[in-house]
């Protein structure tokens, strides 16, 4: 792998722990000010970012949970949970306000709107469904693919909705109609285990499991980027995105060798590495060779029941399991992760710009 210089370090600001099981979803509040994770131990939690406090316990689910989302205001939260329920919660308070039953299988991802009327959610019943946040009610359901739905995601106004398969297949969704607009696929049709739409809402960022992430440009059907050669993803699903700020434009995601990678966006090389915490690969490795989960299984929430691990800075600081998902801060170069079993920590990182650069290995490679 070819050496490149880079002046981008990651400082590791909290390590959030207190899950007893796999850390699955990590989602920074539109303020930036909150963080709320959840977990297969079937809570999810709120944390103040600047802190690094626990402010709420979400507990109710009677299984696992893989996803959860802010509504735009900020005042609820949504998961998804094994239990095939999606719950919407106080923010503030940690009350369940209402479940939402409809799946015949586990409900995997889940996601608001940006005007926040309406939650889309994907289950392993291969159906998405849309929900009126008001009242609870199921809108539309969908039989979307043909293998379990591992991410749905909105258009900025709210006017096609995005989902990803294992099936291979990417659709594009008319939310008024839930008419399919367009079916995303290359020729190998890799499992895909997250896509979601670029900021402007003209390209859809994906993660599948041949250790690429990739952005397709819907319009034309074809994959204009393609990341690799930073990152492993061959077993679980994992999430990615984008990274916008003054010191760069990056594709930021997680990877089964417990490390963060960070590639940069237009140039497809690894500005930025965050390493696993010393000796993790190997007990990832070992894991994977005994009796780790399946990519549905940890898709669906499960894992195991050691507990949490810890960190403070520098090369030590990094996960000791597969980072599971990552999310990035809505206006700061500030990035969240979540650790597979036994690590169970969410870890929050600050981008810096170093005095002096660093060599980071790099993957550049055509799309």
């Amino acid at each position: 792998m070819a050496k490149v210089e880079s002046n981008i370090k990651f400082r590791c600001q909290h390590v959030l722990t207190g899950h007893s099981k796999a850390v699955a979803s990590v989602k920074f509040a539109p303020s930036g000010k909150l963080l709320a994770t959840a977990s297969a131990d079937r809570t999810a939690c709120v944390w103040n970012l600047e802190t690094g406090a626990r402010v709420a316990t979400l507990s109710g689910h009677t299984g696992g949970i893989s996803d959860v989302a802010w509504n735009p205001n900020e005042r609820y939260l949504c998961t998804a949970a094994d239990d095939n329920t999606l719950k919407l919660w106080d923010a503030e308070t940690g009350a369940c306000l209402r479940t939402l039953t409809g799946h015949t299988n586990f409900a995997f991802c889940c996601n608001f709107d940006f005007a926040g009327h309406l939650l889309a959610s994907g289950s392993f019943d291969e159906t998405l469904r849309l929900w009126d946040v008001r009242t609870g009610k199921c809108l539309r359901e969908v039989p979307a693919h043909s293998d379990p739905v591992t991410a749905v995601h909105f258009s900025y106004d709210g006017s096609m909705l995005v989902s990803s398969s294992l099936d291979g297949l990417i659709r594009l969704w008319d939310t008024q109609t839930g008419h399919c607009l367009k079916t995303l696929f290359d020729r190998d049709s890799p499992p895909v285990s997250f896509a979601a739409f670029s900021p402007n809402a003209k390209y859809v960022l994906c993660n599948t499991l041949d250790n690429r992430a990739r952005i397709w440009d819907y319009e034309r059907g074809r994959t204009v980027k393609t990341y690799e050669g930073g990152h492993v993803n061959k077993q679980y699903c994992m999430t990615s995105g984008f990274c916008i700020t003054d010191l760069g434009q990056w594709i930021v995601t997680g990877s089964e060798d417990c490390s963060i990678c960070v590639y940069d966006m237009n140039r497809r090389d690894v500005v930025a590495s965050i390493p696993g915490a010393a000796g993790a690969l190997g007990e990832a490795a070992a894991a994977a060779a005994g009796a780790a989960p399946s990519a549905m299984e940890v898709a669906s929430g499960s894992g195991g029941d050691a507990g949490a691990g810890g960190g403070s800075n520098s090369s030590g600081s990094g996960h000791i399991a597969p980072v599971l998902t990552v999310n990035v801060h809505p206006s700061l170069p500030v990035i969240a992760s979540g650790g597979h079993s036994p690590d169970n920590t969410a870890r929050v990182w600050v981008a810096e710009r170093g005095a002096e650069g660093m060599e980071v290995a790099a993957g550049a490679t055509g799309s």
